[in-house]
């Protein structure tokens, strides 16, 4: 008898729509990731590997990043939002899952994901079982119940509270989430949170680097990851490099609980 899978994560990909290096930018981060890749991010996805294979937001280098991680199936997919770094790898799952006869995807997302895939990808409704959620909707999957959030990116955008034997929140993209959400944070035991930018001299609808820490913090989570990382900064209105990887290890050190995430990082929440 086989004994039940013990699930892990795995961050198939820790860049935001702006990938490192990006092709388009010669500063000293790019060329650093250039020289290095070890140090290169793919825009941001995280997969939950058990029983079943449950996938956060496919962006365009989704296929890349299966491959990489040796995941030969699908069976769920959660998308938080409607922009192309987060759904733009969709059409690629539409020869595998005829090809493999894998069965229909179940993909799951909120009321504008759902109805503009009715509408683009009209052609590829036969592979998926649509699910449309709303922030307080919880599905219960074979490894985990996922509970929808509120994020405060788009008008629709969402984010994830897994519960498995690990408690944990996926936010990205966004600022400080809206109380409700917040309020649902007690007592997880990792906060997943974005940190597009190191700095920013503007406002966005995406953390800089001391904002997210300051309310992972504020949260009273005990362990934080940080993903969506472009490693830049933005001033001026210019992209600007980022934080050495030497400079990113010092800041981790500085606050205990935190660390930055890779492409390929794995950890059991089993």
């Amino acid at each position: 008898m086989v004994g039940k899978i013990d699930p892990e994560i795995v961050f198939l990909g820790t860049g935001a729509a702006i990938t490192l290096p990006a092709f388009f930018c010669t500063c000293s981060t790019c060329e650093e990731a250039r020289n290095d890749p070890s140090l290169r991010r793919t825009r941001s996805a995280l997969a939950l590997l058990g029983e079943e294979t449950t996938v956060i937001d496919v962006g365009p280098d989704i296929e890349h990043q299966l491959e990489r991680e040796g995941i030969r199936t699908v069976d769920n997919i959660f998308i938080t939002h409607w922009h192309y770094d987060h759904f733009w790898g969709l059409p690629g799952f539409f020869e595998p899952v005829s090809i493999s006869k894998w069965g229909r995807i179940q993909l799951y997302g909120p009321v504008d994901v759902i109805g503009r895939f009715e509408r683009d990808y009209e052609g590829m409704k036969g592979w998926f079982e649509l699910h449309t959620v709303k922030p307080g909707d919880r599905v219960q999957l074979k490894d985990a119940a996922w509970e929808v959030v509120k994020t405060t990116h788009t008008e629709y955008s969402v984010g994830y509270i897994v519960e498995a034997k690990t408690k944990f929140a996926y936010l990205v993209d966004g600022v400080v989430p809206p109380p409700e959400t917040v309020s649902r944070l007690d007592g997880l035991d990792l906060l997943i949170v974005e940190s597009t930018m190191d700095s920013l001299d503007v406002e966005w609808h995406n953390f800089q680097l001391d904002d997210a820490v300051k309310f992972w913090k504020e949260t009273g989570i005990p362990k934080c990851i940080l993903t969506h990382l472009s490693c830049h900064g933005w001033k001026e209105d210019k992209l600007i490099a980022g934080m050495t990887p030497s400079e990113r290890k010092d800041y981790e050190g500085k606050h205990q609980g935190l660390t930055f995430a890779y492409d390929g990082m794995r950890i059991s929440v089993g």
